[in-house]
């Protein structure tokens, strides 16, 4: 006659379908938390991302200049819009030295306005490159198909499922 343990306790598998599911929603979260690389937003964009970005800042540099020459008009002795138009128009090299030049000889309450205007309309760019930079990311990772991620989440899910169960198996041998 042979006398056998009897096992007081459950085996410690899991279900395999319940790790698949689990796997699964990984892989789903992992689609909108892995980050965004330049290559996929040059595809999702038709490799348009940098002239995009480019002129959604240029629009915020046009519509400041523009809003600027709109007040020198009203008041046209103003000789900080006059200043700050002149830099922000400036296309070569030399028009920006000439720029920066007035700016240098004029009054000191003058070059601090005009200072002011110039460090806000880059903090506007700045901020306008951020903002388009963001959807855009937010565009591509949305645009990422769902089965590149699920499936190879639900597969290694049901491999681990499977690989628990075989393992704690052999340890209650």
């Amino acid at each position: 006659m042979q006398v056998s343990v009897v096992k007081t306790t459950e085996p410690k598998n899991i279900s395999i379908p319940a790790a698949t599911a689990v796997g699964g929603a990984a892989g789903l979260a992992l689609r909108y938390t892995i980050p965004v690389y330049k290559p996929e937003m040059d595809y999702f964009m038709f490799n348009m991302f940098d002239s995009y970005k480019e002129d959604n800042v240029n629009s915020v540099k046009k519509d400041a200049v523009e809003k600027a020459e709109e007040l020198l008009k009203s008041d046209k002795e103003n000789e900080v819009l006059k200043l700050f138009i002149k830099k922000a128009k400036a296309k070569t090299l030399k028009q920006l030295k000439e720029a920066k030049a007035a700016i240098k000889s004029a009054p000191q309450e003058v070059q601090e306005k005009v200072t002011d205007m110039i460090n806000n309309l880059a903090a506007k760019m700045k901020a306008s490159k951020s903002i388009t930079v963001a959807n855009i990311k937010n565009a591509a990772k949305q645009s990422r198909p769902y089965s590149h991620f699920i499936l190879p989440g639900a597969a290694l899910g049901a491999l681990v499922g499977y690989a628990y169960n075989v393992v704690g198996t052999i340890n209650e041998d």
